[in-house]
């Protein structure tokens, strides 16, 4: 008897493994289907996805290309192309406010570029966590399959390229943030770039060679992040993890992930004044997704700030302008880079816990500490606006609650033991989110990585995701069908 059992679990083994080629009437027991998607995922850790460039940028492959690197690619992608890739060269030249009127060269075939002016509305988008939603959050799966399908990326075999048109910070921010989205959807690191530089600047040292006109071509294929089976949600740092960090793994939140072994080290990516707590950190810039929702004819109209102001516990400053130069917004050297962390007093081998203002202008925070100095990096994208927006405040008559009106919510943050520098906002300026109970109660803020983890192994939890569920009658192949 038992040797029948161990015939039949070897005869489902050598099915499995002799599947492709398979005709459809190789018919097993629907019982017998197994569906092996969720085994195949890899998670990375941060430490994992991080990259150590060189520190001569132009020995680097990827991570933080040069305009010489760039250049080399787009003369003759097939032969100076990167060992390991097989597939386009495709160059997003980002312009957020205007066009040069230089654009690269790229031969339709195997290299295409595009000038995108909209980056960010096409990977971010207002994400609910649980517990409060934000603006600026890289986008859900589909969205991110969108973007491949527009631009015809297979992301199992191209290499792309964020790279400002001109030089400012808002194309800067742009071009990392997109990094960052490809990454947390499971693009390899290995095939993902950033020009140090804009295309306008690197055009007008003759280090980049364009054209005053620019050609549409598209390479009209796309593949899906699905078939990767990476999973690189682990650099999305929830405001649960963090609380739970901050509490010492004391806190009663559920879908935390567990202290890090290594210990964590926390920067704080804004500007001094509002890491002092002495400016309104949110009050110009990206603003919330219901900021229009206030109520109160008292209200200022197009202000929006947070409840107070402040900086999470603990944290140490780590100001952006230092990352790069002004004018050129290339980033500082490795060495200089090196010695901006060194001076946050960050011990080498914790993980290092991000967040900012906001996720898109942060990005390049996170880029320089992850991208090019290889540290390992948890980034919290939704940053001072979700947590400052979680204070208990006691509003004047006539003005709108606070979001959290509650004293023992789970999600109070401006308490002694989560914040520093404590500085209320005013009535009049802070918009209406008052969160019901049920949410100043609930105990998990992990949502969008719930959410993204079932895209990706298809789960039909996931709306649109397709697929998945367990076996549901009769008879199929057992190698799929």
């Amino acid at each position: 008897m038992k040797l029948k059992k161990y015939l039949l679990f070897a005869n489902i083994f050598i099915a499995l493994l002799s599947c492709k080629g398979q005709p459809e009437y190789a018919f097993l027991p629907q019982s017998l289907k197994f569906d092996l998607t969720p085994f195949l995922f890899r998670n990375y850790t941060p430490l994992e996805l991080a990259t150590l460039s060189n520190s001569d940028y132009n020995q680097n492959e990827s991570g933080l290309i040069t305009g010489t690197k760039l250049s080399r690619y787009l003369s003759n992608w097939n032969t100076s192309k990167p060992s390991y890739v097989f597939g386009n060269l495709i160059v997003f030249q980002i312009q957020t406010s205007g066009a040069s009127g230089r654009y690269v060269f790229f031969d339709g075939k195997q290299s295409f570029a595009y000038p995108v002016t909209n980056l960010n509305e096409l990977l971010s988008e207002t994400r609910d966590d649980g517990v409060l939603a934000t603006d600026g959050i890289v986008g859900k799966g589909k969205k991110i399959s969108d973007f491949f399908a527009i631009y015809g990326i297979d992301p199992a075999i191209d290499y792309v390229v964020f790279a400002g048109d001109s030089s400012n910070l808002a194309n800067l921010s742009s071009a990392t943030f997109a990094y960052y989205s490809l990454l947390y959807w499971g693009f390899p690191k290995e095939r993902l770039a950033v020009l140090n530089g804009s295309i306008a600047d690197l055009t007008t040292a003759n280090t980049l060679f364009t054209t005053p006109s620019y050609t549409y071509a598209n390479s009209n294929r796309a593949g899906s992040i699905k078939t990767l089976f990476r999973d690189h949600t682990s650099l999305h740092l929830t405001i649960g993890d963090l609380i739970h960090s901050i509490k010492n793994g004391t806190s009663n939140l559920e879908e935390v992930d567990p202290l890090p072994v290594e210990g964590y080290f926390l920067i704080d990516g804004r500007p001094n004044a509002a890491y002092s707590g002495t400016t309104n950190s949110t009050a110009s810039g990206s603003k919330y997704s219901n900021c229009t929702t206030k109520t109160n004819a008292s209200f200022v109209s197009n202000t929006c700030v947070t409840t107070y102001e402040g900086r999470v516990k603990s944290a140490s400053n780590l100001i952006p302008t230092d990352l790069y130069d002004g004018t050129s917004f290339q980033f500082r050297s490795f060495t200089q880079l090196s010695t901006v962390l060194n001076n946050t007093g960050y011990p080498n081998q914790k993980l290092i816990y991000l967040y900012g203002e906001e996720g898109i202008r942060t990005s390049v925070v996170w880029f320089a500490l992850h991208q090019i100095l290889g540290k390992p990096t948890r980034f919290y994208e939704a940053g001072w606006k979700q947590y400052g927006a979680l204070g208990l405040r006691s509003p004047s008559s006539g003005s709108s609650p606070s979001a959290i009106t509650q004293p023992a919510s789970y999600w109070r943050t401006d308490t002694s033991q989560l914040a520093d520098a404590i500085t209320s906002n005013a009535d009049a300026n802070v918009p209406n989110y008052q969160l019901d109970l049920s949410r100043q109660f609930i105990k998990s803020s992990n949502k969008i990585r719930t959410e993204d983890k079932s895209f990706l192994r298809g789960s039909t939890s996931s709306a649109g995701s397709g697929g998945g569920g367990g076996p549901t009658g009769g008879g199929g192949n057992a190698c799929g069908g």
